[in-house]
C-alpha cells in the first residue's frame, strides 16, 4: 500500500510540475475535435441534396484538407516548446531524414505545383505516365484515379500515383474543354478499298449523330477561344485519311460531342456507318 501511495504522490507531483500533461490533454481534445468535424463533413456532403457528386466530393475534400492543416498547426503550437528543445538533435538528423523522405518532399512539391498552376481538379479526366481516368481524390502526396480504358470505358479499378510524377511527366487533360470536346473515331481500310465512298459514309454518320448539338458546341468553342485566347477548329465534323502502313490506312472522323457522352457518341457513329454499309450491300 505504501508503494502505491508513494507512486501516486510522485505522479501527482510530476503532473503539477510539468506542462506535458496539459499538452497531452489538449492534444487529445484537438484530435477528437478534428475526428468529429471530419465525420460531420462526411455526413453533411453525403446527405446534401443539391450539387453534383463531383461538386460534393470537391467540397468534402476541401473541408477535410482544411481540418488537417488546422489540426497540424494547433499541434505545432501546443508542442512548440518541446520541439525547440529538440532543435539541435533534429538538425543533426536533417540530412538523413531529407534523403529518406526525398519522395515525400517531391510529392509535396508536385502537389504545390498542381495547386498553383491548377493542372487538374477533382472530376477532371487526365492521363499521366500511362494511367488514364477520372480524378477521385487529391491529397498532399497522392492523387487517386478511377481508371478508364483507351476506349473510355471505366474498368472499375482505382489507380493511385504519387504527386512527384507531376514534376517528371506531362499531364494530358482530356476534359479541359469543358462541356463539349472534340473526339475522333477511326475506321481501318485497305488502300484498294473505295476510300472516297467510305469518307462520305463516315461523314454522313457523324453529321447525323452530332446534328442536335453542333450549334451549341460551336458557341462553346468560340467562348473558350475568347477566354483563353486560343484558336479552336470549327465544330463541323471533318474526315481525313491517315496512312498506317503500306497495307492499311485509316479514315478518321473528328467530331464534337458532350464531354460526358464521348463513348456513346463514338458507338452511335460507328453503328450508323456500318448500317449504311449493310444497306448499300443489300441494295447493290
Amino acid at each position: 500500500m505504501d508503494v502505491i501511495t508513494s507512486a501516486w504522490a510522485r505522479f501527482t507531483a510530476w503532473f503539477h510540475a510539468s506542462d506535458t500533461p496539459g499538452q497531452l490533454i489538449l492534444t487529445v481534445v484537438v484530435l477528437a475535435c478534428a475526428t468529429l468535424a471530419t465525420r460531420a463533413a462526411v455526413r453533411y456532403y453525403r446527405d446534401k441534396g443539391s450539387g453534383s457528386k463531383g461538386e460534393r466530393r470537391t467540397g468534402y475534400l476541401t473541408v477535410r484538407n482544411a481540418i488537417a492543416i488546422v489540426t497540424l498547426l494547433l499541434l505545432l503550437f501546443i508542442w512548440g516548446g518541446q520541439l525547440r528543445h529538440f532543435a539541435l538533435s533534429v538538425a543533426a538528423l536533417a540530412a538523413a531524414v531529407a534523403i529518406a523522405s526525398k519522395e515525400y518532399v517531391m510529392s509535396a512539391l508536385g502537389s504545390l505545383m498542381r495547386a498553383t498552376q491548377r493542372t487538374y481538379s477533382v472530376g477532371d479526366i487526365i492521363e499521366i505516365n500511362g494511367m488514364k481516368g477520372e480524378v477521385l481524390t487529391i491529397d498532399l502526396f497522392t492523387t487517386t484515379l478511377l481508371e478508364q480504358a483507351s476506349s473510355g470505358l471505366v474498368t472499375g479499378r482505382v489507380c493511385r500515383f504519387p504527386n512527384m510524377l507531376l514534376l517528371l511527366n506531362p499531364v494530358r487533360m482530356i476534359s479541359a474543354m469543358g462541356t463539349f470536346v472534340l473526339e475522333t473515331v477511326r475506321v481501318p481500310m485497305e488502300p484498294s478499298d473505295d476510300i472516297p465512298a467510305a469518307q462520305a459514309r463516315l461523314l454522313k454518320a457523324g453529321r447525323a449523330v452530332c446534328e442536335p448539338w453542333l450549334q451549341q458546341a460551336n458557341m462553346h468553342f468560340r467562348h473558350i477561344e475568347g477566354a483563353y485566347l486560343i484558336a479552336l477548329p470549327d465544330s463541323e465534323p471533318l474526315v481525313v485519311i491517315e496512312p498506317v502502313d503500306p497495307k492499311r490506312l485509316d479514315i478518321v472522323l473528328r467530331f464534337p460531342c458532350p464531354s460526358n457522352e464521348r463513348l456513346s457518341t463514338r458507338q452511335q457513329i460507328l453503328g450508323h456507318y456500318y448500317r449504311q454499309l449493310r444497306e448499300e450491300a443489300a441494295n447493290g
